[in-house]
């Protein structure tokens, strides 16, 4: 369960020390003022499967759905790895758009800023101009009661098929507020009347591209 805002948890052992550079060896940085380096996110070319039917991959929550929309393990259409995570709709009859909402809980050093990418592709696309696929990657945390506050949005539109998928990268234009220890990195897919439509999603990544807290 993701952590919600309170004391800033860089205070806590605030004495233990790290360095920059050799040239700041002289200057006393605490250690938990350092973002993390490399992969933040777990299992994110999913490539390990989740325990039931409801959470198919490790590490992500099947967060909703409606129930004319799946979510597959696909292992065909692949970006990189052995499996991509598969959204397809069906032929149940719903009013409105098709909706499903996939989201990872990721802890975070606050005052770092972070930088989302991801693959995607729209292997078989059955509609019209009228109804375009919409997919949003969004990167949120949660106030003390719970409200969502947007760090990140990149918003996809399809009005085909794609031949190959498509590599998408972004960096948050603001870092982690400095009393959120968690984030959310969530995918929300809307297909509105397109029964037998498939969108892979693989690859995805979450790192820092800070090396000091801005808290600090």
């Amino acid at each position: 369960m993701i952590r919600t805002p309170g004391l800033n948890p860089l205070y806590r052992n605030y004495g233990v020390c790290g360095t920059v550079s050799p040239k700041g060896g002289e200057k006393c940085i605490p250690q938990v003022c350092f973002c993390e380096r490399g992969e933040l996110l777990k299992n994110g070319g999913f490539e390990i499967p989740g325990p039931n039917q409801l959470d198919l991959f490790a590490s992500w929550l099947l967060q909703a759905h409606t129930p004319d929309i799946d979510l597959f393990r696909d292992t065909v259409n692949v970006y990189q790895g052995n499996a991509a995570a598969s959204v397809q709709t069906n032929d149940l009859p719903i009013v409105g758009a098709s909706t499903l909402i996939l989201r990872q809980h990721v802890d975070v050093t606050p005052g770092c800023l972070y930088n989302l990418k991801f693959a995607e592709r729209m292997v078989t696309f059955i509609g019209d101009n009228g109804h375009l696929p919409l997919l949003a990657a969004r990167v949120v945390y949660l106030d003390r009661i719970h409200n969502e506050y947007e760090l990140l949005n990149i918003t996809i539109q399809k009005t085909a098929a794609d031949e190959e998928y498509n590599l998408h990268e972004q960096t948050a234009d603001l870092p982690v507020p400095c009393d959120v220890p968690g984030i959310i990195v969530q995918f929300s897919f809307y297909i509105t009347d397109a029964p037998g439509s498939v969108w892979n999603l693989d690859a995805v990544s979450l790192q820092s591209v800070a090396q000091i807290s801005a808290c600090c």
